[in-house]
């Protein structure tokens, strides 16, 4: 989907027409902070199918996506739900054989993205004893080096097909703001064909130049800007509002098996009116209970 300065800015629809089954996508974020919900809400009522998924490390975004059945595959760090405990729909799936995993570490993540975003063939990262070659040999092979050189890993390019990401603001022109970390983010739009981005406002260009170091993705990087206020949710979006434990929890009892999960799906994210209708299913008072504010700190 090809975009000028001032057609980033779409709607969610838009934005997700690029998806196709079968490509590989990158998720954003880390754990509950600035995971792209809008967006995976998006691709659960499009029916997408056959992803391979590339989520740093992550929780409710990744384990959704595989919990509607949209994953084939996924390369990744862990996917976890922290304090809430492991993530119900990826251990089921892992341990059905319904989803084919390639155990990778953050060194082993990064290094291929560097190399996608470099378009070479392969990256190298530090040896240090792991047992990941013999788990996950394609990922993972041991670098040819000169006599008394550092023990090196090869791990193969990643370039994801698209990528899906969550900032806090962004301007007309694509350019998206974070409050916090940009975690691995800035690499995997680097490594990336498509970039899409929900930010939870827009804001004046004259109001990103004056804190321009707050711009973690560059326009240059991004292809598609969607609007969702509350797009993180149940996550954070740091410095605008806070995880949704409460919904989290929910969200974990729901997964205990596929039928309840299909109607916490139903209920959350198959919503005819999309997100807001999501938004209006969750409160707008409980909203505006997790607002930090509305402003960066």
């Amino acid at each position: 989907m090809a975009t000028t300065k001032q057609g980033k800015i779409v709607d969610l629809d838009t934005a997700l027409s690029a998806v196709e089954d079968g490509m590989t996508v990158g998720i954003g974020g880390w754990i509950f902070h600035g995971q792209p919900m809008a967006l995976i809400r998006g691709l659960v009522r499009r029916g997408a199918r056959d992803l391979t998924l590339v989520p740093a490390p992550g929780s409710i975004a990744p384990d959704m996506l595989i919990g509607a059945g949209c994953v084939r595959e996924t390369a990744c760090v862990f996917i976890s739900f922290e304090h809430l405990g492991l993530a119900p729909n990826f251990r089921r799936a892992a341990q059905s054989g319904a989803l084919k995993v390639l155990e990778m570490d953050g060194p082993g993540i990064a290094g291929g993205l560097r190399a996608g975003a470099c378009d070479l063939p392969y990256g190298l990262v530090p040896d240090l004893g792991t047992d990941l070659p013999k788990v996950n040999p394609q990922g993972y092979r041991k670098a040819r080096i000169q006599e008394g050189g550092r023990p090196l890993l090869e791990v193969p390019a990643i370039k994801p097909d698209i990528v899906l990401l969550h900032g806090q603001q962004a301007d007309e022109e694509g350019n998206v703001q974070y409050f916090g970390s940009g975690y691995f983010d800035l690499l995997m739009a680097q490594a990336a064909r498509h970039v899409i981005c929900s930010v939870d406002r827009i804001v004046p260009v004259s109001t990103v130049r004056q804190s321009a170091r707050l711009t973690k993705i560059p326009s240059a990087f991004v292809h598609a800007v969607v609007v969702t206020p509350f797009g993180a949710h149940p996550g954070c979006s740091p410095g605008l509002y806070a995880q949704d434990e409460k919904h989290l929890a929910a969200y974990v009892a729901a997964s205990r098996d596929q039928a309840s999960f299909d109607a916490y799906l139903t209920d959350h994210a198959r919503l005819t009116g999309g997100e807001a209708a999501y938004r209006e299913r969750i409160g707008a008072n409980a909203l505006a209970a997790l607002s930090a504010g509305g402003g960066a700190p």
